[in-house]
């Protein structure tokens, strides 16, 4: 048993290589062929193309992983139907779910390896291609820095404007903070505002304090306008993306914005699946185990096409459950983990019904 396990490891994880590999540099031609008039209009270095796309890898090897393991179970189960070795395992007296058991133990090490490469290799190169792109390729640069908890950015007036975050779905601007100086870079002014709403086409300061240091007053307003600020699209444009956060850095943007009365669904969502989409990995495998050896449908070609067919509905229930969190019919919590339960409840009970 020891010998057939091991040989069906390695047909296993030779498949999983070149269909990971394949699906990665499908994904990187396409996203160079969709920056391609970008790259040309700016006369991009070739090494910082090539860097720019090994830096989208590790993102695109996350989420091709759980589908690669699924193609690659049912290739590997599928040809060994299709040459009645299965069938010879049976008749020798072996137990086809002890052998193939070895499968769920490699499903939750690959599930373990996603959830520690979503939160440290995936953020860190995401956010490193992106600076790759605006700032070395296209030449723009970060108008925003990110401190430990506020965003700092240079105001249009010349000031310096701190802030705590954005609600992009209000376009409000989250404790604000404006501080002037003049000429020779003597602090004159300094403006703290509980939030800034974009309104007719201008920032509109809420609750403000005005401290002004070279006539030694303090005035409040109850509204201010101010010009310091961009326009909204700058912060979508520069402030970090959930994709290019891990779980704590997203959970701490999100409670600051909690904090301050404002809820973003969209962020609630993202920040449960990333724990829930790792947990993919060995739904899928044990879904292609017990998919390929199932005595009913049996496996090669007809079984990679049921594959295809589970990853269609897989993204269909995914999506579906995520349209309910909007409508209010599904808590934002539980959304990310439908599909990943729904299919490892399918997959348990066909795994069980296996014929030996």
């Amino acid at each position: 048993m020891t010998t057939f396990r091991r040989y069906f490891i390695t047909e296993f994880f030779k498949y999983f290589a070149v269909i990971l590999i394949c699906f990665t540099s499908i994904s990187n031609v396409a996203e160079f062929l969709r920056l391609a008039g970008d790259f040309y209009d700016e006369k991009a270095p070739i090494h910082l193309i090539i860097q720019y796309l090994a830096l989208q890898s590790p993102r695109v090897i996350l989420y091709a992983l759980p589908f690669a393991s699924l193609f690659s179970i049912l290739i590997t189960l599928g040809i060994a139907s299709k040459w009645r070795e299965t069938t010879v395992i049976k008749a020798s007296g072996g137990s086809i779910k002890r052998l193939f058991s070895c499968f769920l133990l490699i499903g939750i090490l690959m599930m373990l390896s996603a959830l520690i490469l979503g939160e440290t290799v995936v953020p860190e190169a995401t956010r490193a291609s992106a600076y790759i792109r605006k700032v070395k390729i296209m030449g723009q640069s970060p108008k925003i820095v990110y401190g430990k908890k506020h965003l700092w950015m240079r105001g249009l007036d010349g000031s310096l404007v701190r802030i705590e975050g954005f609600v992009e779905d209000e376009n409000k601007v989250l404790k604000t903070s404006v501080f002037s100086f003049n000429d020779d870079f003597v602090f004159e002014k300094r403006i703290e505002a509980n939030e800034a709403e974009w309104i007719n086409d201008e920032w509109n300061l809420k609750d403000v304090k005005v401290y002004d240091f070279r006539n030694n007053s303090t005035k409040k307003y109850s509204s201010l306008k101010t010009e310091s600020l961009e326009e909204p699209d700058i912060f979508r444009e520069e402030i970090k993306k959930p994709n290019e956060m891990n779980f704590m850095e997203l959970y701490s943007y999100y409670s600051r914005l909690e904090k301050a009365g404002f809820k973003n669904l969209k962020y609630i969502v993202r920040l449960y699946d990333k724990l829930a989409y790792p947990s993919i990995n060995f739904v899928m495998i044990l879904f292609g185990v017990a998919l390929a050896l199932h005595s009913k449908w049996g496996g090669g070609i007809r079984a990679a096409g049921l594959g295809v067919l589970v990853s269609v509905l897989y993204w269909m229930l995914y999506s579906f459950s995520l349209s309910l969190v909007n409508t209010g019919y599904l808590k934002p919590w539980l959304a990310p983990w439908v599909s990943p339960a729904v299919f490892c409840l399918a997959g348990s009970i066909m795994y069980m019904r296996i014929r030996e």
